[in-house]
């Protein structure tokens, strides 16, 4: 692994994120040095396997063509495709879940950086899959999967990784699954996949399989550990593992596919650190969604009002939104005054707290209510932010 300025929460496998959302954010196209790390197994550094390296695809729909897929061959024989999208983790925000509920929850306590929006190159895996004898017409593609799966290294929960999503949604004309052997225009590093891996924009980054070397088309979903038994919100009634296994949660609750509507404050600053009654903030944060974002609000009253911030980025389909607006909030000079005793001169400051929520295109807002769940994935509570003045 490349130099890097992350906050290592486990090293074997390695698994870190960005410390600073100041610093994170300053960036529309995430550097290398700051995406973060998820892994569930050790990594491979496959260089020198790269002329060798094939990715089969498989499975058991009438009239596809089994094929195994040298990487070298496909990135010739394919036109190449670049897309900016957002890869997140299921797992973000998750240490604001348990500090929001007070209630324990099980996965490494990711706090609000593992995100990273990128610029991926790579095959259109709907181009792939049309040359395997996959149909184009929708009907057909309806009620099967895309099971992607890694066998480069034994996982922590199961012997490999894999993940599938909707095969109708990979061969939409206006998807952009893609099979990616570059990132920010250069090639994938060992700790991100090389020399391939799946890109599938909207969806949550465990669905991005890395070092995949099989695609089977199926009637059911993956049917591994990572699908079946991990990444799911499961109900609050499940407070344990053994409850979740012994009454079967696991089976009657959906696998989490696409991303949800989410925003998080990166920075309040005070503008007017002088005016002893009223000062001004300015706002900064990101939002994503998988579907664009349409707007992002914030409030400085627990919600009473709210007030729209400008979208400062924003590249197609599936990229990050950053966001920034202005507060202007008023200090009950005289309530300090008394907490300090009546000293004007040396009274105490006051925290003020910002909150935000964000839209989508499609129409889904942030649910800003959103509840515990043991696993601690998927939390999309208001972002919070908080100053001193």
């Amino acid at each position: 692994m490349g130099k890097t300025d992350l906050r290592v929460l486990g090293q074997t496998p390695l698994n870190a994120e960005p410390p600073c959302l100041v610093e994170l954010t300053k960036h529309t196209i995430t550097p290398l040095r700051l995406a973060y790390a998820r892994n569930h197994s050790v990594i491979k550094d496959l260089a020198s396997e790269f002329d060798s390296y094939t990715v089969k695809i498989d499975g058991e729909m009438e009239g596809m063509e089994e094929k195994v897929l040298n990487v070298k061959d496909m990135i010739a024989s394919f036109p190449r495709k670049v897309v900016v999208a957002a890869l997140i983790c299921a797992g973000n925000r998750r240490a604001k879940m348990q500090e929001n509920t007070g209630k324990e929850v099980r996965g490494i306590k990711w706090s609000e950086g593992t995100i990273a929006n990128a610029r991926w190159g790579g095959v259109l895996l709907r181009d792939i899959l049309i040359s395997a004898g996959i149909p184009e017409q929708g009907d057909a593609q309806k009620g099967f999967h895309v099971c992607f799966a890694s066998n480069v290294a034994p996982c922590e929960d199961d012997s490999c990784y894999g993940g599938s999503i909707p095969l109708e949604e990979v061969m939409s004309k206006d998807g952009a699954t893609m099979l990616a052997y570059e990132m920010n225009d250069e090639p994938l590093t060992p700790d991100h996949g090389f020399p391939l891996r799946v890109v599938a924009p909207g969806y949550f980054g465990m669905r991005w399989v890395k070092w995949v070397d099989r695609i089977t088309i199926s009637k059911n979903e993956s049917p591994n550990f990572y699908q079946q038994r991990d990444y799911k919100m499961l109900p609050e009634c499940v407070s344990s593992p053994e409850k979740a296994i012994k009454e079967d949660w696991w089976g009657r609750t959906p696998a989490m596919q696409r991303l949800n509507c989410n925003s998080v404050v990166a920075h309040v600053q005070c503008l007017t650190p002088a005016c002893p009654d009223q000062k001004t903030l300015k706002v900064t944060g990101y939002a994503y969604s998988h579907s664009p974002i349409s707007g992002v609000e914030i409030s400085a009253d627990s919600g009473e009002t709210w007030h729209e911030v400008r979208i400062t980025y924003q590249e197609g389909s599936w990229s990050w939104s950053l966001w920034e607006g202005e507060l202007v909030v008023d200090i009950d000079v005289d309530a300090l005054e008394w907490a300090s005793h009546g000293q004007r001169n040396g009274r105490s400051k006051t925290k003020v707290t910002v909150i935000s929520r964000a839209f989508d295109q499609s129409g889904s807002a942030q649910d800003t209510d959103c509840r515990w769940n043991l696993r601690g994935v998927g939390f999309c509570g208001v972002g919070v932010g908080s100053v001193e003045v």
